[in-house]
């Protein structure tokens, strides 16, 4: 090989990775039009390119740009039909089924279940798509394809996998289904091993769900002030919860610890993350006047 075409081939290689940091760099500070337009040059030289094809669908999706995010996820399931692909196209298709109406949903979430039990099927410890299966069982009326057994069924593999997964997916389930009696049961045994969860979690729903009960149990409350931290700076628009009602339990966990400066702090930034949002959930805009109101006196 000539001495031109190894210098050559070492500027490919330099300029490959200069342009894999420069997409992460974008995406990871939610520069995500500018992304797109990075990526979508750089594919034009290779369009099967994996890497470059799933971060263009991840950056649709961070963008809630659901359409133009599953037909990258569906080129990567051609490509290579693996686990994390399957996922990914399952959860997409969830995702917009959660914003498209009740007959359109219906036709996504089935063949949003398809894909993600793929993804369980082809790794027996894929926690996200037994969390989104566990999510769509417990919501979906029986007659509609849910049902409390299948839901059960993941919540089962995930605490095999992980016993903090595993109990939160139940808690949600009986939180759901409104059981009362295995709910109780269940807030006891999280009560029990809480102290053995110390690591904070990529699942982000997770360190929501143990910041939300922390403050609801008035229990380890440097614990839930940690994972509503970790949840708001690792927050997409793939999350379940907007950072407003994070930002309201954190206000609401400080005003407990009587430390009212933070509190004001916080619920300053649920308020103002509320009203940047185009949804409104009045109930909760309610609850943080009143604490606003006792925070002022």
């Amino acid at each position: 090989m000539s001495l031109y075409k190894i210098l050559l081939f070492f500027l490919l290689i330099i300029n490959l990775h200069f342009q894999e940091y420069e997409i992460d760099s974008l995406i990871e500070n939610k520069h995500y039009i500018a992304a797109e337009k990075v990526i979508k040059n750089s594919i034009k030289e290779n369009e099967n390119d994996e890497l470059l094809i799933k971060k263009l669908g991840d950056c649709y999706g961070y963008m809630r740009d659901w359409d133009k995010a599953i037909i990258q996820y569906e080129k990567l399931v051609e490509i290579d039909n693996n686990t994390l692909y399957n996922y990914k196209l399952g959860a997409t298709l969830a995702a917009k089924a959660n914003d498209s109406n009740k007959f359109e949903a219906l036709a996504l979430i089935n063949k949003a279940k398809k894909y993600l039990i793929k993804s369980a099927e082809l790794d027996k410890k894929n926690k996200p798509s037994r969390w989104v299966l566990v999510q769509i069982f417990t919501e979906l009326p029986q007659f509609l394809g849910g049902g409390k057994s299948d839901a059960l069924h993941y919540a089962n593999e995930l605490e095999q996998i992980s016993m903090i997964h595993g109990l939160f997916a139940k808690k949600y389930i009986y939180d759901f289904k409104d059981d009362d009696k295995m709910l109780k049961m269940i807030n006891s045994k999280i009560l029990e091993n809480l102290d053995s969860f110390n690591e904070q979690y990529d699942y982000n729903y997770l360190n929501y769900s143990i910041g939300s009960f922390c403050e609801a149990n008035k229990y380890d409350l440097d614990k839930g002030i940690s994972h509503l931290k970790y949840y708001i700076e690792n927050y997409t628009s793939r999350d379940r919860f907007a950072p407003d009602k994070a930002f309201y339990l954190l206000a609401k966990i400080y005003y407990y610890n009587n430390d009212f400066y933070n509190a004001k702090l916080q619920l300053d930034n649920a308020i103002t993350y509320y009203n940047s949002r185009k949804t409104y959930d009045q109930s909760i805009y309610g609850e943080m006047i009143i604490l606003k109101k006792n925070l002022d006196k």
